[in-house]
């Protein structure tokens, strides 16, 4: 059917497309029809695009010159995008806005966003330990982790 994405599960029954949504370069969408999400239990359109990265701390050489572990709580990210690559990149520009360019405990100054996960070869501050695709329930609970959106 004419301007229909297939499903990104089934491809076998066609999806409307959201405003500037495109298909792959077969026509197929990355979220799922209604019946795969009720059938399958595959996530809704609306939590379709929501991906969490759960993440801890890389170690850090401090001024000293040892390696020492990173005093920070573990951070939760949970951004819209529809890859992996595309919520590291969210959730780099949400880290860089959240401890600006300055971390004391990172013995870092002048910070750059592709430092938070690696991103263009920087050694990475932070490892993904669990990624995640779908809309989840957060707590923030400041004495445990930080959990941002």
């Amino acid at each position: 059917m004419n301007g229909l994405l297939k499903c990104g599960n089934c491809n076998e029954r066609c999806i409307e497309p959201d405003e500037g949504e495109t298909g792959d370069e077969n026509g197929y969408a990355s979220r799922y029809c209604g019946e795969c999400v009720v059938s399958y239990g595959m996530p809704s359109p609306d939590e379709q695009s929501f991906r969490t990265i759960v993440a801890d701390w890389e170690n850090a050489v401090g001024d000293d010159g040892e390696t020492t572990c990173v005093d920070l709580r573990p951070v939760v990210i949970t951004v819209e995008a529809t890859t992996y690559e595309e919520a590291i990149e969210r959730a780099s520009d949400i880290l860089q806005t959240h401890f600006g360019a300055s971390v004391e405990q990172l013995y870092a100054e002048d910070i750059e966003r592709d430092w938070w996960f690696g991103l263009n070869d920087c050694e990475p501050f932070l490892r993904v330990n669990a990624f995640f695709m779908g809309a989840p329930t957060l707590i923030n609970d400041g004495d445990h982790f930080n959990a941002l959106r």
